[in-house]
């Protein structure tokens, strides 16, 4: 018997995917939702005057913003799940799934 014990899936890569997931997805819903506000107001359809313009250009500013820092966050949890090992011991599976319980 070898005192290797059979590898199991790492549960902290399979968050870590998970989470790029998400981030991926929330990137796109969040930007046609601001989208579509900001359309609607740039465009006069509901709002029309100076205080309409100033709010169509904060709202085009921090989708911008919003859009770069959630852009920028993707290379960085790439970078992690490059990192972390696809399969870990099942005693090193379990103390991660209970910390990520946290």
């Amino acid at each position: 018997m070898s005192g290797d014990p059979a590898k199991v899936e790492n549960p902290r890569r399979h968050a870590l995917v998970g989470l790029k997931r998400d981030i991926e997805h929330e990137m796109h819903d969040l930007a046609e939702l601001l989208k579509k506000a900001s359309a609607d107001v740039g465009g006069r359809r509901s709002w029309a005057g100076p205080n309409a313009t100033a709010w169509h250009s904060d709202i085009e500013g921090r989708r911008k913003v919003m859009l770069a820092q959630l852009s920028s966050l993707l290379p960085t949890v790439q970078a992690e799940i490059n990192r972390t090992p696809e399969k870990v011991s099942p005693t090193e599976a379990k103390l991660m799934q209970l910390d990520l319980r946290r």
